[in-house]
């Protein structure tokens, strides 16, 4: 499985800008550069705190990756003189994966620092990051929506904005950040494509010695969910209307490819302005060049993690603190429809795989396994 955080979205959809554009077979940072990738992110939500670290891939040639930097030393401190030591995970699948206790979140109010020393004895930390209070979305409408831009066939043209209400503190200084997720059940786990056959032994698809055009899709064996994640920066300064009370600020947009209710769990988030300003610079740059390697390299080198013996060595990534106040809701995808509007649905390729009859040790149920896009945990809110 792919990893994810919200660098790996970020990196997504400004490449796949790029790619619609122009396709890049192979593509060299300057001098063959590579830099510490930091993903590290903290909230007030119960749930896994984790910080992730990689070097960066040299060049992006379809088979070059980030590298887990693995043996780290990682913990938190804080203002009011609390350590917090993270725990390197031990799955294979998961290299470079520092998570914090289970019990442990963060708390409005309080101020974090990031800290960090590698094998080699390099540490690294990042400048002290205060939670601020997240405002509380007041109300959400959802609105069926086209853009005429784009064709029929366009899966862009059709959908379903979301727009929030929500007050704005008066303090001077706040920052927002919006981010949802999509759940729904997922019949089956793997696909393998011409004609491969799933290997549970090693949990890959076994090529054919002559490959077809069949493909199979393998059913889970328990209860599974696929996910999606908004792929815009949608981001907000309080700085034009500061204590006031906004309405109608659309935070995310839904697809219209079926009829069925669509979940989605939106998160308003209190972000820092250090994490603010990150995501400002990746958000203006693509905006103005349309393609990532137009964008200046400072502007994705960290804002707020040093070195502690090298203040010039730069970094990628952002330590990103932030409270949340979230919302679980089901989006009618009927309601406020046209007649002659219809949805894009995407139809399953292939074949249920099953086992031949009288075929001994067989299985043909594929286990749910968590990843990026993949989850056997039953999300907050869920209606069957």
């Amino acid at each position: 499985m792919k990893r994810f955080s919200y660098l790996y979205i970020l990196i997504f959809v400004l490449f796949n800008l790029v790619a619609c554009i122009n396709p890049v077979s192979d593509f060299e940072q300057a001098a063959y550069l590579k830099f510490i990738t930091v993903e590290a992110s903290l909230s007030d939500l119960a749930e896994a705190q984790k910080v992730k670290l990689y070097w960066s891939a040299d060049r992006i040639d379809g088979t070059s990756g980030f590298t887990p930097i693995t043996g780290a030393k990682v913990w938190l401190t804080t203002a009011s003189g609390s350590t917090i030591n993270y725990i390197e995970s031990g799955v294979s699948a998961a290299k470079g994966v520092y998570s914090s206790p289970d019990t442990f979140k963060g708390a409005v109010g309080e101020t974090y620092t990031l800290h960090f020393r590698l094998s080699n004895g390099k540490e690294y930390e990042s400048s002290p990051e205060k939670m601020r209070k997240a405002p509380e979305i007041e109300n959400l409408i959802t609105r069926f929506e086209i853009n005429d831009v784009y064709s029929k066939a366009d899966p862009r043209r059709a959908g379903f904005n979301i727009y929030a209400d929500f007050q704005d503190d008066p303090a001077a200084g706040d920052y927002y950040q919006w981010f949802w997720k999509h759940y729904e059940r997922a019949e089956f786990c793997v696909t393998c494509y011409s004609g491969a056959k799933y290997n549970f032994a090693t949990t890959n698809c076994d090529p054919p010695r002559i490959p077809t055009d069949e493909v199979w899709n393998y059913i889970c064996s328990a209860p599974c969910w696929n996910l999606t994640f908004s792929n815009e920066l949608n981001i907000m300064s309080d700085a034009l209307m500061n204590g006031q009370r906004l309405t109608g600020k659309k935070v995310a947009r839904v697809p219209f490819d079926n009829y069925s209710k669509y979940y989605l769990r939106l998160e308003q988030r209190a972000i820092t302005k250090d994490a603010y300003d990150y995501y400002q610079s990746l958000s203006n740059q693509t905006q103005n060049t349309g393609t990532l390697f137009d964008v200046p390299a400072e502007t994705r080198f960290s804002l707020n993690i040093k070195s502690k013996s090298d203040p010039t060595e730069k970094l990628l990534g952002i330590f990103d603190v932030y409270a949340v106040k979230k919302r679980v809701f089901y989006i009618d995808r009927q309601t406020g429809v046209p007649a002659d509007e219809r949805p894009l649905i995407n139809f399953t390729v292939g074949e249920v795989y099953s086992c031949p009859p009288g075929a001994p040790n067989c299985q043909d149920r594929v286990p749910c396994l968590e990843g990026l896009y993949r989850t056997p945990f039953k999300p907050e809110g869920w209606i069957d």
